[in-house]
């Protein structure tokens, strides 16, 4: 398994993951202090861009081997300690990001995991489609409450970032999250397995908090599973940017975990009930209300470890027998 080293630039080092330790039940986010604002739309340049329809028009960062200065953004296929500098100033997100400002951090996130082909980068690679067609889908009056919209994108997006920095520094990110970054560093784990991990993880564990401290309510529910629709719609774009930027053939796994077409039953009948991101959706959605009971917490959190951890260990059976 190739480890993260500490990297001294600035104070800032990268998380050395080692062997797994009990995990936590803490989400690590306090729900409570996770301020957002709703707010108008910014001035940033992608308002326009992302008026079109074609997705490919988005204007993306490339960031390159290396700066101007000469100095490597890259080791090897993994990020270096000046592109680890860079990408802990894309999460430093204040009280003041919009959907808009959002979208650029992850993106610069992503571009700069991608001019590597580190593997930390494969869930941002994926999330910059999802967050854009968000975005879109407010621009074009596809949601009937567009502020509830907004608040979620900008505080989904938030827990992703702020999970990142924790990693990317002494800190530490969530259970699952870190989870996922051991994943995405081991050689011998299917990166398709590593992926999907991460997508979990901010699935079972970001959502259902996320849809508390945006005061979500029972009448927000269909454009709840309206933007689900809209991430199964982007499905073979970030499945292609995968294949380009990680060689990771992930097309059939993550085809059977989006549109439910797992093909002639192959990967078995708990496997489909289990990884069935419909299914994990509701669960989050289920779990928003336990976690605003006030006796629900514990039910909630108990239902959001079990499912994560169900799925990871299909994930690992898949993968032991060599079929992602």
């Amino acid at each position: 398994m190739k480890g993260w080293m500490w990297i001294g630039v600035v104070g800032v080092s990268v998380l050395g993951l080692g062997c797994a330790e009990e995990p936590s039940l803490d989400s690590g986010l306090d729900v409570e202090s996770w301020e957002l604002q709703d707010g108008e739309s910014s001035d940033a340049d992608l308002s326009g861009v992302l008026d079109g329809d074609d997705e490919e028009d988005v204007e993306e960062h490339d960031a390159g081997d290396e700066q101007d200065t000469g100095v490597p953004l890259c080791v090897g296929d993994r990020i270096s300690a000046q592109a680890a500098e860079e990408m802990i100033l894309l999460t430093e997100v204040t009280d003041q990001e919009d959907i808009y400002t959002t979208y650029e951090r992850i993106d610069g996130i992503a571009s700069l995991f991608e001019a590597c082909g580190d593997p930390w980068g494969m869930f941002p690679t994926s999330y910059r489609h999802i967050t854009r067609r968000g975005i879109r889908a407010i621009e074009h009056g596809e949601f009937e409450d567009e502020a509830w919209a907004r608040r979620i994108i900008v505080d989904f997006a938030g827990r992703y970032l702020l999970n990142l920095r924790g990693a990317l520094t002494e800190d530490s990110p969530s259970w699952a999250w870190e989870h996922y970054y051991r994943l995405a560093d081991r050689s011998d784990v299917s990166r398709t397995r590593a992926v999907v991990v991460g997508m979990v993880a901010h699935l079972t564990l970001d959502l259902p908090y996320g849809l508390v401290a945006v005061e979500t309510t029972e009448a927000n529910k269909q454009d709840f599973f309206a933007f689900g629709e809209m991430m199964i719609e982007v499905a073979p774009d970030f499945i292609e940017d995968l294949r380009v930027h990680y060689d990771t053939d992930a097309e059939d796994l993550l085809t059977g975990f989006f549109f439910g077409d797992w093909v002639d039953g192959a990967y078995g009948e708990d496997t489909m009930i289990t990884l069935s991101y419909q299914t994990i959706r509701t669960k989050s959605w289920n779990n928003r209300w336990f976690l605003e009971q006030w006796w629900g917490g514990w039910i909630a959190e108990g239902e959001i470890y079990s499912a994560f951890w169900a799925v990871d260990g299909v994930l690992a059976t898949l993968d032991a027998a060599g079929t992602i």
